[in-house]
Parts: C-alpha cells; sequence; structure tokens
C-alpha cells in the first residue's frame, strides 16, 4: 500500500494513558517527516495551535487512540469521505482497534505501507412511514425519511422503561418476527460483539456480510437470532398497541419513533475502512476477550 505524507491524530480525550499515547505517536509521525494534523478536542490537551474538526480533514488516515466508543464517533464522522481509520486501542477490549498500547512500533511500519484495507458495512435506518398525526403534510405518495447510519448496530427499544414496545419485522415483505419485549437490535458482523452479543445474539465471522437480529427481552421466550444477508429489506412496524421506541444509532444518538411509524433497515451506501496489519486477527481478539471474561 501508499506510504502516508499527511494523517490526522485523534484521541480520547478524558483519558490520560490516551492523551500520553497520542503524544509519542505524534513524535513518531512526525519523525518520520510526516504532515500531521490534530483533532480540535486533542489539540487542546497537547496544547498546540489549530486543531481541526474530523470531519472537515483532508488528509490519507486518521489515526485514532481510545476505545471503541472513540472509534465508532471517529468511524461515523468520516463516513461519507471513506477515509481508512488505524485504531490503537487505550480501552479494555479494543474489539475495533488493530494495535494494543504496547505495540505502538508498528506504526512505524504501516506509516511505510506495511498495511491493508478492511472495508467494514455500515447499515442504515430511515422512517418509511410516520402516524398521521406526526405528517407535516398529507401525503400524497409513499416516501422515505433518512435517519442515520451505524457502523456497529441500530437498535429499536422502548422509550418507557416500564412499557413494552410491540414490533412487527417483515424481511423482503415477509414477517419474520413479531411480538412484545424492550425491542430488538439489528447489528453488522463488525457489531455481533457488541451489543448483540451481551443480548445474547452469536458472534459472526466478519467476512461474512450479513445482518444480525437479535429481540431484547421478549416476553415470548423461543425467539432468537436471525442471520439476514445484507441485501435484504428489511421493515419494522412499531405497533399502537405499545409503547413508543427509541432508535439507538451505535449507542451513541436517539430518534424518538412513535408509535405506528414504519422504519426500514438496509444496508448502507457507505462503508468503513480500518487499517490492518494482518488477516484472521479476528479470533485473537475474541479469544483475549473470552479470556478476561472467564
Amino acid at each position: 500500500m501508499k506510504r502516508w505524507s499527511k494523517v490526522l491524530l485523534a484521541s480520547r480525550t478524558d483519558s490520560e494513558k490516551a492523551i500520553n499515547m497520542a503524544k509519542k505517536v505524534y513524535e513518531m509521525l512526525v519523525s518520520e517527516g510526516v504532515e500531521t494534523l490534530i483533532e480540535r478536542e486533542l489539540s487542546w490537551k497537547l496544547n498546540m495551535d489549530k486543531g481541526v474538526y474530523i470531519k472537515y480533514a483532508d488528509v490519507e488516515a486518521i489515526i485514532v487512540i481510545g476505545g471503541d466508543g472513540t472509534i465508532l464517533k471517529v468511524a461515523n464522522d468520516v463516513k461519507d469521505k471513506g477515509t481508512p481509520i488505524l485504531a490503537i486501542n487505550a480501552g479494555t477490549i479494543g474489539f475495533l482497534s488493530e494495535l494494543d498500547s504496547n505495540e505502538m512500533e508498528k506504526v512505524l511500519g504501516i506509516l511505510r505501507g506495511e498495511y491493508f484495507l478492511k472495508e467494514c458495512t455500515r447499515i442504515k435506518v430511515s422512517m418509511k412511514e410516520l402516524p398521521v398525526k406526526d405528517q407535516l403534510i398529507e401525503k400524497v405518495e409513499e416516501s422515505v425519511y433518512p435517519v442515520s447510519d451505524a457502523l456497529n448496530e441500530i437498535a429499536i427499544i422502548t422509550s418507557v422503561p416500564s412499557k413494552v414496545v410491540n414490533l412487527v419485522v417483515k424481511k423482503d415483505g415477509n414477517e419474520i418476527l413479531s411480538g412484545r419485549g424492550d425491542g430488538l437490535i439489528i447489528s453488522t458482523t463488525t457489531g455481533s460483539t457488541a451489543y448483540s452479543l451481551s443480548a445474547g445474539g452469536p458472534i459472526v465471522d466478519p467476512e461474512l456480510d450479513v445482518f444480525i437480529i437479535t429481540p431484547l427481552s421478549p416476553l415470548n421466550l423461543i425467539q432468537r437470532s436471525i442471520i439476514v444477508p445484507t441485501n435484504s429489506k428489511i421493515e419494522v412496524k412499531v405497533c399502537e398497541d405499545g409503547a413508543d421506541a427509541l432508535i439507538a444509532i451505535d449507542g451513541r444518538s436517539y430518534i424518538h419513533a412513535p408509535a405506528g411509524t414504519i422504519l426500514l433497515i438496509e444496508k448502507s451506501e457507505f462503508t468503513t475502512k480500518f487499517i490492518r496489519l494482518k488477516e484472521r486477527r479476528f479470533y485473537e481478539k475474541l479469544k483475549k476477550r473470552m479470556s478476561r471474561e472467564l
């Protein structure tokens, strides 16, 4: 792969460990003659001038230091640009990261082009239909209102913790799940080891191009996860005889979906590109996570 000449450095800014790691990486980059921009909040922590917003940075790659939450935020900020991301773990598990804190010297090899790109599917949600009382104008034809997209998952959850939400799920027009509960998660393979896994969903090899639909605390105890191809058109109706729902995008932003709303979930036109050193590191990280939790 090509050698970098201009990169952006970003980091979790409420962690002294992450900030110190960022200082070391910055020194490496400068010593290699790489033009290095600093994300705005990180620049304040490092007492540097002219920090930049991630969304507007015109660079060849982004190096981000932090946990999965920090990485998800950066991935969302650059989703329309497709800027490659090198993630260095300064958190706990770091499923999305490529390097651990004791591997920062490997950045030098990556700078010289010793890497490959892994392109990850994103998932998007739109409001296909709103309750009549929430429509601003008379609906003449079916419209789709884009909401957002995610790298890990889209969760459709009850907006009232003491009330269940009633959902009906269709795939390509055919009903595949229905019932009451706390909601459901629709995740990518990247997100199969995140919220979906903690809710009882399966671990799915990231080489597979599928979505995982996992009910959250269903009242029907026989309901289990369903795996569907990413070219599926998934519709979720928030039924009128249950609570309103919230749409959670990678656990970071929440959108209200009133009872009666029909949501359309499908593969996003955007992808996230991660910088990788070697193939199949997924199972190394999985083994490490499981050993920590035993």
